[in-house]
């Protein structure tokens, strides 16, 4: 379907480039004569114009060296800054809701996990730093859905990612790039106020700090508040974000910066659930948690680069991220399946304060090198990840530390416990873990059509886990886990059909740690490993401005954890599961014409385990969640002549059948489909007011059959710029 499109618009805009452009060429035929580009593969950039630059930018979560998604042998997406305004996306969880081929899965009201290929993302980077991710997620709410107000764009690659990135989780990664300083001078505000408690506002300002402009800053400052979706619930979101940059020479760029995030909510982490596998027939809104409920996430993020060109078209740039973060959790929640004929269960309390400090050290230099006299382009590096934490959590009376109590499910009168902090009620643990790894990749120009891109990474991990002697009420016990250097390859051929379209074929291996679980000798089961195979198609359009692709994969895992059968206490493990998921993606992005965008995607899927045996220790259920059919599209078109002010814009996203389990219960969500609308009108290229509509028929459904989905919302947003 979009290769159709991606023809039509092609064909559609041929006149209109020649009228914009005096010729079909556009902008290359300014650089005819110039030099040979460094990169064998197509080279568009200098033929990319604004719309193009906007609509599909280059990326660097699939490379160091910024390439648009027809260089990258593998599936890569943009959610660009114009999409953030136009859909009026407030956090990651809200732009992931449309990337292509991506599972959104609320874990409980505060923290979500995304899935891509049947696999959890576990990659995150910022500016293509990597970080190290805390699979417990104890503080991690604000990791995973972020403010965007200090982003200028989200990346997504889909499958594995180790190469740059860390380990070769299968899932994928996500960078997200933030705001830099501008040249030029530039100011921006928005208001926005809208249903169930919307409301935001953000201040966003930079430019130059002296008459040369080599010093220049940039601050944002955002908030914004929503109600939740049961009754008495709320989240509050408060951001503020600096950088400066300096031009310490003419080839030494120096960017220093700190954000620091406040997240609030007070809703129950667990929705309610019946013994049958059903959520019941109460209302959207009911409350399942108790009044006194609060949960607080804070995060500083200090960080700084260096920038250095080296000469001959070689650069080097370093990274130091420095990310602390605090959570406090104190609230009640359902702690088993609730009777559907007494509509009575059972609720707990929790009481938990974490601290996580996390170092993250990126060093890379890239650039071109001759060889049997063409040019290539090479990237090495090394990166440094180190996390440590500090988890207590408080219990009540010592004979029901969980403060288990039964309640009616329309009336919950559950009083905030005693938490008495004494040895036999309170539980404290550290968790240190480093990660590091040297890396390199080539791109070998075989032929002018034709690029070889060969990768490899060596990568190192321990990791220990120690309890507090005094406060251990569960009486647990503290190992050390580690591995020793483990490569990955990575592998890919891109194949240039012509100016439009390129094919392409990648391999890449798997890695990926199996945190505390040991065998019965005492000792960490072997990682899981694997690999993915992915072949496909792309094609620009109209320079740049539309994009196509379609992409096979079959991914495989071995290793995976299983319980031995051998071990009566069934509490050890053997790393002999498999698993197995394929597939393809079909995806189009970008204006089709003038005034008329198009961000559209399909994605088939099927996980499966190859041995009922298999656990999921690394995230959430490893097949029940992920969809076999996700479609995703957003379209919008700016009206021409006396109306170009005007813009209106619809999307939807549908969703086939997906299932969990809890408590011993399956539950299931059959297909269902969310539309969303906008209509915006720009009063001047300054100012615009937009009116948002999330849900517009209202649906409720449960997303990955687990979370129950936010209800109609509207929102008015007044944008303005200096």
């Amino acid at each position: 379907m979009m290769l159709l499109l991606g023809q039509a618009a092609a064909a559609q805009a041929q006149s209109q480039v020649v009228q914009n452009n005096g010729n079909s060429e556009t902008a290359s035929s300014s650089t005819a004569g110039a030099p040979a580009a460094a990169l064998p593969a197509t080279n568009v950039e200098d033929r990319r114009d604004a719309v193009a630059e906007a609509l599909n930018p280059p990326t660097t979560v699939g490379s160091k060296i910024p390439m648009t998604a027809r260089e990258i042998p593998q599936t890569v997406s943009v959610i660009t800054q114009e999409q953030i305004k136009e859909q009026n996306f407030q956090t990651l969880k809200d732009a992931m809701q449309y990337a292509p081929g991506v599972t959104t899965l609320q874990s409980d009201s505060d923290r979500v996990q995304y899935y891509a290929r049947g696999f959890p993302i576990t990659s995150f980077l910022v500016d293509g730093t990597p970080s190290y991710v805390n699979s417990s997620m104890s503080v991690t709410a604000d990791t995973f859905q972020p403010s965007l107000a200090i982003y200028d764009r989200v990346e997504v690659l889909t499958g594995p990612s180790g190469l740059l990135n860390g380990f070769g989780a299968p899932g994928g990664a996500v960078n997200l790039v933030r705001k830099h300083a501008q040249k030029e001078f530039e100011a921006s505000a928005t208001l926005s106020g809208g249903t169930r408690g919307n409301s935001g506002a953000t201040i966003d300002v930079g430019g130059p700090l002296n008459p040369a402009g080599s010093l220049r800053g940039r601050a944002v400052v955002s908030y914004t508040g929503a109600n939740g979706i049961q009754d008495t619930t709320n989240t509050r979101n408060k951001v503020l974000y600096g950088t400066l940059e300096a031009d310490l020479t003419s080839t030494t760029l120096l960017r220093v910066g700190a954000s620091y995030n406040e997240y609030t909510s007070n809703e129950p982490w667990i929705w309610g659930i019946y013994t049958d596998g059903t959520y019941g027939n109460l209302p959207r809104g009911h409350y399942y948690g108790a009044g006194w409920n609060r949960d607080t996430f804070r995060t500083t993020d200090l960080f700084a680069e260096l920038h250095q060109k080296l000469g001959g078209g070689w650069t080097a740039k370093a990274v130091l991220d420095y990310v602390y973060s605090r959570s406090t959790t104190l609230q009640a929640s359902q702690f088993n399946a609730w009777d559907p004929a007494t509509r009575t269960g059972d609720i707990s309390a929790t009481n938990n304060a974490v601290s996580e400090g996390k170092t993250n050290i990126d060093v890379s230099a890239t650039g071109p090198f001759t060889l049997f006299g063409r040019t290539h382009q090479a990237t090495i590096g090394a990166n440094y990840m180190r996390m440590i934490e500090h988890q207590s959590q408080y219990y009540g009376d010592p004979k029901n530390l969980f403060g288990v109590t039964n309640v009616n499910l329309l009336n919950i009168l559950y009083p905030i416990p005693v938490f008495p902090g004494t040895p036999d009620t309170t539980s404290r643990n550290n968790t240190y873990a480093k990660q590091y790894g040297i890396y390199g990749q080539t791109r070998l120009s075989l032929l002018d059509p034709l690029t070889l891109i060969l990768g490899g990474r060596v990568s190192w991990y321990q990791s220990k886990f120690a309890v507090d002697p005094t406060y251990n009420v569960f009486g647990m016990t503290g190992n050390s886990l580690g591995n020793a250097g483990k490569f990955t390859g990575y592998a890919g051929l891109v194949y240039d059909l012509n100016k439009t379209w390129s094919v392409y074929a990648s391999y890449t291996s798997i890695f990926q740690p199996q945190d505390n679980l040991m065998t019965t000798s005492g000792t960490l089961i072997k990682p899981i490993t694997g690999d993915q195979y992915e072949a496909g198609i792309k094609g620009e359009f109209m320079d740049g401005r539309f994009t196509t692709a379609l992409a096979v994969y079959q991914i495989n895992q071995k290793d995976r954890a299983m319980v031995d059968p051998n071990d009566p206490t069934q509490s050890h493990y053997i790393g002999l599961g498999k698993a197995r998921t394929r597939g393809f993606e079909l995806s189009g992005t970008g204006e089709l014409t003038s005034g008329w965008k198009l961000f559209g995607s399909y994605t088939y899927n099927n996980s499966q385990l190859e041995d009922s045996n298999s656990l999921d220790t690394i995230a959430s259920p490893f097949s029940s969640i992920s969809p076999h059919n996700i479609f995703k599209l957003w379209t919008s078109y700016r009206l021409p002549g006396a109306m170009h002010g005007l813009t209106l814009g619809a999307g939807v996203t549908a969703v086939s059948e997906t299932s969990t389990s809890r408590n011993g219960f399956t539950a299931t969500q059959g297909f269902y489909a969310v539309i969303d609308a906008s209509v915006s009108y720009a009063f001047t290229k300054k100012t615009s007011l937009s009116l948002n509509a999330n849900n517009l028929f209202d649906r409720d459904y449960f997303a990955a059959a687990y979370a129950r989905g936010r209800p109609r919302t509207v929102m008015l947003t007044l944008r303005t710029a200096y």
